[in-house]
């Protein structure tokens, strides 16, 4: 299980207590502005986006998230519970370990601003929390420019999400230019995250790998909401009934008649326990995929 950078997997137990050992006793807050991304003639942002493509460990030394630097972890299981043609860990009937990191890009929490929300999962393929296997992650974002939606769970996040506009992007229009100057730079498309790694895990050598093109989340329904300004507030589980809440997942291939993409339910992500935590903001690593040159799927 070793690559070429040591990696050799993590266990969910020591991810999950790492992650839960240094929980904050009141919520940090981070301003972002263009002289983030740099340290004297250093960008700083695309040595990130390099290492986020690189960077097979879960857990890393200390560091700065440049572009979603506040979240909440959260752990519980991911279950593919309906019929599909996809592979690996979208095969109906499987069921998983998953941390995830919910977030929101750049810096603003509260309700009434402008919170483009993200939920990046960190899947264990197994449901033994001791065993050693190598994790497989993906990513979702409701509107990369925000909106001025009032709950996490009423967006529907996506691995390609509509770009937005507000007058908040008008304002931090340096930023967000050299953000994507930076990922684009890194072969790290700012829109698509494909998750071709969920969809390869476990398939055997000369089987066809069915990729969904599109993956999505959305609070279910029979959740609830928590309505409170701060959305790592939201997301706290003691909040749900029995302390549960689930995520469903959908994906899609092609469009409707309307435009709007034909998005199918694979299954559910239950998640039980939550932390705001200085290892979830500054430990906990999530690697990207990597896009070929082209930038075509």
């Amino acid at each position: 299980m070793e690559t070429s950078n040591g990696y050799h997997g993590s266990t969910f137990r020591e991810v999950r207590d790492q992650v839960f050992s240094d929980p904050y006793d009141t919520l940090p807050s981070h301003t972002i502005t263009l002289s983030s991304f740099y340290g004297g003639l250093s960008n700083l942002l695309l040595k990130a986006c390099r290492r986020a493509l690189t960077e097979e460990h879960d857990l890393v030394p200390h560091f700065q998230r440049l572009v979603h630097p506040v979240g909440v972890a959260l752990t519980g299981r991911w279950e593919m519970t309906h019929e599909s043609p996809y592979t690996g860990l979208f095969r109906p009937g499987t069921e998983a370990l998953i941390l995830s990191r919910c977030s929101v890009l750049l810096y603003k929490t509260l309700q009434g601003q402008y919170r483009g929300f993200a939920f990046a999962g960190k899947i264990f393929p197994t449901l033994d929390e001791d065993e050693r296997v190598k994790t497989v992650d993906f990513f979702t974002i409701d509107v990369l420019a925000g909106t001025l939606a009032r709950f996490f769970t009423s967006v529907e996040l996506s691995n390609e999400p509509p770009l937005g506009f507000n007058i908040d992007v008008l304002k931090l229009f340096w930023v967000v230019t050299v953000t994507f100057a930076s990922f684009i730079r890194a072969n790290l498309n700012p829109v698509m995250r494909p998750v071709t790694a969920v969809a390869e895990h476990g398939v055997r050598e000369g089987e066809l790998v069915r990729t969904p093109r599109w993956m999505m989340l959305r609070g279910w329904p029979g959740c609830g909401t928590v309505d409170t300004p701060d959305f790592r507030n939201e997301l706290r589980v003691e909040g749900y009934k029995d302390g549960r809440l689930v995520f469903e997942v959908f994906a899609a291939d092609d469009l409707l008649p309307s435009g709007e993409r034909n998005y199918k339910k694979l299954g559910y992500i239950t998640l039980t326990e939550s932390v705001t935590s200085d290892s979830c903001d500054h430990r906990l690593k999530f690697k990207h995929p990597v896009l070929p040159n082209t930038g075509i799927l």
